[in-house]
């Protein structure tokens, strides 16, 4: 009887006999040209079968002197010596650049190894390799310019990169090994046609789906991994329109693909050409869907067809293309709860029986607020909406308070779900398994959970697409944070957090143009804090400081939200107030002066200390001031505040009175 063991057949193949080399030398070298990132590919004897990398560093002058030439060879034994099974191996050569490698394995046995580099993955220290070329007695200039050409690529991004051009190398290799047993399946099948009986128990042991049917369409047999793969049996497929409508249910996605298909094969078996492949997805009699690839082919009157499943690694291809998808959007600054949502989808396009959520722990650590549930009951999401984290509190609380997964199987007998089982069961939830989103330095940032309709435990699967998710959603919402913090840095006062003196003047110029343009109201007070340096000296600077911030939480809680307070400089400020005329402003100043003089500051010792401060007032009048003349103005008003005894407010108006008026 024919025997079709693995291993034999993969054995007696190299990896350019599986794949097309020039093919895959042209993807290498598209892949240079788009990403800019050297590539070569070895074969396991270590024979150059492809390279991509342009005029670069280590061509032009590392391996041109034989000292630094020497360093490149000893850092490609090291990075050798640590590939590990289906691993990314990578670090920094001994020339300062970082290299990776990856083997490609097929069926466990490596056929090739793919390389990746050199890159930087941060911007290089230039002094570093000044040194270098003066070790080396390369020309500086010429050598600079050459390490200033190396991408620089964030190692997340390098290796997700490098498991795509892997999986492309696999995938292609697969391919190529599937196609040779199939031709020496019908080659057998040929030979042994008249064999009925032998030829189905060849095709019972075969790890690969496989049915076939007469002329007339009907089908005759199928194998026991086409049952194991789609749940059918013989019974279930009297013929091959049944087949098609079973596996195929949408009519348009027939008509469109399936039926093409079907006649390209015919046409190829008609004029002895090889029949096209197709990729489908196959509805299996469970409801659920598998990725295939299926083959065709003709042994006499009989139309043979193999499956080979190619979900897990379609997935994972699927998987890499979003988490990519979902860093350049982080990368290009694309608003937190749309990155979130695309999590979202990615997860329940995975798995179509869950519904998905990312919950934002605010910045206390007290309260979970909804980052993205698309498809999460409106109700459900708004009574969750601001929940206070701790022991109990829900799967989502508890893990955002331990700092830990939390798997509940069932929500109507579970502890944790006790106060909220009847909202769980009017949204219909039964599960809910939540994982912590963790930053880079370990601080909880929120949950992303997994809901379900029926009572279920995860599985591995489950588990690692979980993980997966709170992952990529840590990178976004950190990503974001610091993007923020670095805003609010470059915008606010580092002290009061008020805005700095450029802020504030970009919202006033702001504000001005728009009065100028469309008509409105407009008005600016300036404060100053009467005997400042008297505190300072008496008290000391960090007393000083205090009061500087005590002053600045008192005018964000007196003043209106839409009104812009600046620090200017020292202990002097300045306040923005839109649509506000000059007997509105005054109120204002006045009642914010009472506000100041009221407050106490608590010193230690359990001491106090009370302030006042002084103000000037402008209204805009007509339409020919600018920013620099209202402050001015603002500033003679505040100056006759303070010759007029301090702690009290003042009015251009009244400076016009004062013609002689000079200096504090």
């Amino acid at each position: 009887m024919p025997s079709f063991a693995t291993q034999p057949i993969i054995a007696s193949y190299r990896f350019e006999e599986l794949v097309d080399i020039p093919a895959f030398k042209r993807l290498l070298e598209r892949f240079y040209e788009t990403t800019g990132i050297p590539n070569g590919l070895v074969d396991a004897d270590g024979t150059l079968l492809a390279m991509s990398s342009g005029k670069n560093a280590c061509e032009l002058f590392h391996r041109m002197q034989p000292a630094s030439a020497e360093r490149c060879r000893e850092s490609n034994l090291d990075i050798m010596r640590d590939l590990c099974q289906g691993q990314i191996s990578g670090g920094i050569c001994r020339n300062g650049l970082m290299d990776y490698a990856t083997p490609i394995l097929i069926e466990g046995r490596q056929l090739a190894t793919l390389f990746l580099g050199q890159i930087f993955h941060a911007p290089p220290d230039l002094e570093f390799f000044r040194n270098q070329a003066r070790q080396f007695g390369y020309d500086e200039e010429s050598y600079l310019a050459a390490i200033a050409a190396i991408p620089v690529v964030e190692k997340v991004r390098a290796e997700a990169l490098m498991q795509v051009m892997v999986e492309m190398a696999n995938m292609l290799a697969q391919s190529g090994l599937a196609k040779i047993r199939q031709a020496a399946l019908e080659y057998e099948v040929n030979v042994h046609s008249e064999r009925r009986i032998e030829l189905e128990d060849i095709l019972e042991s075969s790890p690969v789906a496989i049915g076939w049917s007469n002329s007339d369409g009907n089908v005759e047999y199928i194998n026991r991994q086409f049952t194991h793969l789609f749940g059918y049996t013989l019974e279930d497929l009297p013929d091959t329109e049944t087949w098609y409508r079973l596996a195929y249910p949408d009519e348009n996605y027939r008509y469109k693909i399936i039926k093409p298909w079907v006649n390209s094969a015919l046409l190829a078996h008609q004029t002895g050409t090889i029949p096209p492949e197709l990729e489908a997805d196959i509805t299996c009699k469970d409801g659920s869907k598998r990725r295939v690839v299926v083959r065709i082919s003709w042994v006499g009157p009989l139309r043979l067809v193999n499956f080979t499943d190619i979900t897990e690694r379609w997935k994972q291809d699927q998987r890499k293309r979003a988490q990519d998808a979902i860093l350049q959007m982080v990368a290009k600054g694309v608003a937190l709860p749309v990155i979130l949502a695309a999590i979202v989808e990615q997860i329940e396009s995975e798995d179509p029986t869950a519904l998905c959520s990312i919950l934002l722990l605010d910045k206390e650590g007290q309260h979970l607020f909804c980052g993205a549930a698309p498809h999460l009951p409106d109700f459900y999401n708004h009574a969750i909406d601001g929940v206070e984290i701790g022991m109990g509190v829900g799967s989502c609380g508890t893990a955002a308070y331990l700092g830990q997964r939390v798997i509940v199987e069932d929500i109507q007998t579970h502890d944790y779900w006790k106060p909220y089982a009847q909202l769980a069961q009017s949204a219909g939830l039964r599960a809910c398994w939540s994982e912590p989103i963790v930053s880079s330095r370990g601080k909880v940032l929120g949950t992303f959970a997994v809901y379900h309709p029926h009572p279920q435990s995860p599985d591995a699967q489950d588990i690692e697409r979980i993980g997966f998710a709170a992952n990529v959603a840590s990178i976004a919402i950190e990503n974001r944070y610091a993007y923020e913090e670095l805003e609010r840095r470059a915008y606010s006062d580092y002290l009061t957090g008020l805005a700095n003196r450029r802020y504030f003047l970009e919202q006033a110029e702001n504000e001005l143009a728009r009065v100028q343009r469309y008509g409105g109201l407009l008005s600016i007070f300036m404060l100053d804090v009467d005997h400042f340096k008297l505190i300072n000296d008496t008290y000391g600077h960090k007393i000083g400081d205090l009061v500087l911030q005590h002053l600045a939480n008192i005018c964000k809680t007196t003043l209106r939200d839409l009104d812009v307070i600046g620090r200017i400089g020292g202990e002097e400020f300045a306040v923005l107030l839109p649509e506000t005329g000059s007997d509105a402003a005054e109120d204002a100043a006045e009642r914010l002066r009472r506000a100041l003089a009221d407050t106490r500051v608590t010193l230690p010792g359990d001491k106090t200390l009370s302030f006042t401060v002084s103000m000037g007032v402008v209204t805009l009048e007509g339409k020919g001031a600018s920013v620099d003349t209202l402050l001015n103005q603002a500033d003679q008003a505040l100056y006759l505040a303070k010759n007029a005894g301090r702690n009290r407010v003042c009015t251009f108006r009244q400076v016009v009175g004062h013609p002689t008026m000079n200096g504090k």
